[in-house]
């Protein structure tokens, strides 16, 4: 936004959050902020919606972001805040000829946090907005229109917001691991694997490895964010299968047969780790070794081809394995569990190489 003296202001988003993790949604957004580079102070947390303070970015950049995100549903740019649901008061300084023209199409709908009580019925907040709107010189259009106004309710406070992207969430159930050409039990699910490859902040057409890729479900939402995926497997008949769900979703990966304890690539190479480990599946471990063991050797690899700065993410199914992460360079900059059922729990580390 740029202000009458020609200042280049911050910009106020807002972020609707899924509701299928308590935490990861939220860090999700934030990593995507961070590897588009934009600079953020985070306004509030609250019932389901994130709103932050970023520095300028262009739509192209949000556009970009919204295109990554897995676990968000809308990302609106707020306008107005006011308390209470005066909505006269909401759309009083609001410069809209600054984002629309006149004859342009609009539509407002009303939107409220899960934690939010608002006496104001939605249908009257609407009218009274877009009567406000119309008389402006805009034309109201509720089936397709050019501009959608959100008035959002959160907490004790009222945001009038312009949607600027919803998040097409039917594309990661295309991608479920039954659907690919290859499959096989356990495969990570694709919305999973899209949030924790962002928590990687890897960027665009930077190297990303998983040294245990399995059938390739992280490879692929690393390609659909536009990062070069590296895969390893101990299994020669996994790396055929990850090729053939690879060139399934037309993205291309460098595949190796390799023992993750022991990477053939050279220091410093790899922009990003991300990776779901074994953990009891049908596939074998080298050398016969358990999960936690093999982790602990590979760590050790993981560091040492990652570049100094840059992010791992792992998951794991035992807490154990967080004591000895810092043994190998890392920092451990976030902590993430979720519940796969009654008796699996799994943990998920963000590190940073020291």
């Amino acid at each position: 936004m740029i202000d009458e003296n020609n200042l280049i202001l911050p910009m106020l988003l807002a972020f609707k959050l899924s509701g299928e993790h308590e935490t990861l949604p939220a860090a999700e957004v934030l990593a995507c902020l961070r590897a588009y580079n934009l600079k953020y102070k985070v306004k509030l947390h609250t019932g389901g919606i994130l709103v932050v303070e970023t520095s300028p970015a262009s739509r192209t950049d949000i556009a970009a972001i919204a295109r990554r995100l897995g676990m968000t549903h809308h990302i609106y740019e707020i306008l107005s805040i006011s308390s209470g649901d005066d909505v006269e008061r909401l759309l009083k300084d609001v410069e809209l000829d600054k984002i629309m023209q006149i004859g342009d199409t609009f539509a407002v709908r009303v939107s409220k946090a899960c934690n939010t009580e608002t006496r104001a019925k939605s249908m009257d907040i609407e009218r009274i907005a877009g009567a406000i709107i119309k008389r402006k010189g805009y034309n109201v259009d509720l089936t397709a229109p050019k501009y959608t106004f959100v008035v959002l309710f959160v907490a004790h406070k009222c945001f009038l917001t312009l949607l600027l992207h919803n998040i097409d969430k039917h594309q990661f159930e295309l991608r479920r691991p039954h659907m690919r050409p290859f499959f096989a039990p356990g495969g990570i699910m694709p919305k999973f694997a899209r949030a924790i490859v962002n928590l990687s902040e890897v960027k665009p057409g930077e190297f990303l490895i998983d040294p245990f890729c399995g059938t390739g479900g992280i490879l692929i939402e690393a390609g659909m964010v536009g990062a070069m995926p590296v895969g390893m497997d101990i299994q020669e008949k996994m790396l055929r299968g990850t090729a053939q769900n690879m060139d399934f979703y037309r993205l291309n990966a460098h595949l190796v047969l390799a023992d993750a304890t022991r990477i053939p690539l050279k220091d410093d190479s790899i922009d990003a780790v991300v990776s779901d480990l074994p953990y009891g599946r049908a596939s074998p471990v080298a050398g016969g070794i358990n999960a936690e063991h093999l982790f602990e050797e590979a760590s050790g690899e993981i560091s040492r081809i990652l570049k100094r700065g840059r992010k791992a993410v792992v998951v794991f199914n035992s807490p154990v394995l967080y004591r000895s992460l810092r043994d190998y360079g890392f920092v451990i900059t976030e902590r993430h569990e979720y519940r796969v059922h009654k008796s699996l729990k799994r943990y998920i580390a963000v590190l940073r190489r020291g």
